[in-house]
C-alpha cells in the first residue's frame, strides 16, 4: 500500500527547497494523478532554470485538462521566452486567452504579458492589440478586482501611488499584488526607453520573497535579468 506523504509541496517550496519538492510531487501525483501538484512542480521548476521541463510539463497539462487553465499557457510563455522563443512564447500567450479559468479580472494577466511582448519586440500591433484587449475587459465588471487596476495603469489612466493604493494589505496577496505592480510599471519604463528604470522595477519584483513566488511574472522577471546578468 502506497503511503502519500502528508508535507504540503508549497511549503517546501517556499522554503527554497526545489528539488526536494519536485520528488515530493512526483511521488503524490502517482498515488492520486492531482494535476493540480503539477502546477507546483512547474515552480519548483522554474527556480532551478530547468526551462525545458517547464515547457514540456506545462504542454502535458495543456493536454491533460484541454487547455483549461490560464497557468498552463502562461507558464508555456514564460519559459519559451526566456530560452529566447519569443513566438512560441507570444502564441501561447495569445492561446491563454481561450482557457475557460483565467485571473478575477478575466484574463487580463494575459494582455500584461501581450504588452510587454509587443514593447520588448517593438511590435507596434501587438502592443496596439493589447491595449484594446485590455479596454475591453476594463468595461467589464470583474475588472475591478486584481489585476484589473494593473491594466488602469498600463493604459495611463492611473499613477504608480494610485496604483499601489489599490494592494491589499493582506500578507502574501499583498506580496503577490507588489510582484504585479512592479512588472507593470517596468514594462512602462521600457517603453520611455529607461532601461535602467526597467531592470530596477524588475528587480523591485522580485524582491518580496516566496509569497511572490506563486507569481509567473516574477520568473519572467527573474528571466530578463538573466539576460544582463549572465555573460553572452
Amino acid at each position: 500500500m502506497n503511503i502519500i506523504p502528508q508535507t504540503d509541496p508549497w511549503l517546501i517550496i517556499q522554503n527554497n527547497e526545489f528539488e526536494k519538492a519536485i520528488n515530493l510531487i512526483d511521488v503524490q501525483f502517482e498515488t492520486t494523478r492531482r494535476y493540480s501538484l503539477l502546477r507546483n512542480k512547474i515552480l519548483a521548476l522554474f527556480h532551478l532554470k530547468k526551462y525545458v521541463e517547464v515547457i514540456s510539463l506545462s504542454e502535458k497539462l495543456i493536454e491533460y485538462e484541454k487547455g483549461e487553465s490560464q497557468f498552463d499557457f502562461i507558464s508555456l510563455g514564460v519559459a519559451n521566452w526566456i530560452l529566447g522563443n519569443t513566438f512560441k512564447a507570444i502564441e501561447a500567450w495569445q492561446q491563454s486567452k481561450k482557457s475557460s479559468y483565467k485571473d478575477a479580472a478575466g484574463g487580463l494577466e494575459t494582455e500584461v504579458y501581450l504588452y510587454f511582448a509587443g514593447i520588448k519586440t517593438h511590435n507596434i500591433k501587438l502592443t496596439f492589440d493589447a491595449k484594446r484587449a485590455i479596454k475591453k475587459l476594463l468595461k467589464l465588471k470583474k475588472s475591478t478586482n486584481w489585476p484589473g487596476p494593473l491594466g488602469h495603469y498600463l493604459l495611463n489612466e492611473i499613477t504608480d501611488k494610485e496604483l499601489f493604493s489599490n494592494i491589499v494589505t493582506v500578507h502574501i496577496l499583498k506580496e503577490r499584488q507588489l510582484c504585479q505592480a512592479h512588472f507593470v510599471f517596468a514594462i512602462k519604463r521600457l517603453e520611455t526607453g529607461d532601461t535602467d528604470g526597467y531592470y530596477k522595477k524588475l528587480r523591485d519584483c522580485i524582491s518580496y520573497g516566496s509569497p511572490s513566488y506563486l507569481e509567473q511574472m516574477y520568473y519572467l522577471a527573474k528571466g530578463e535579468l538573466e539576460t544582463i546578468e549572465t555573460p553572452s
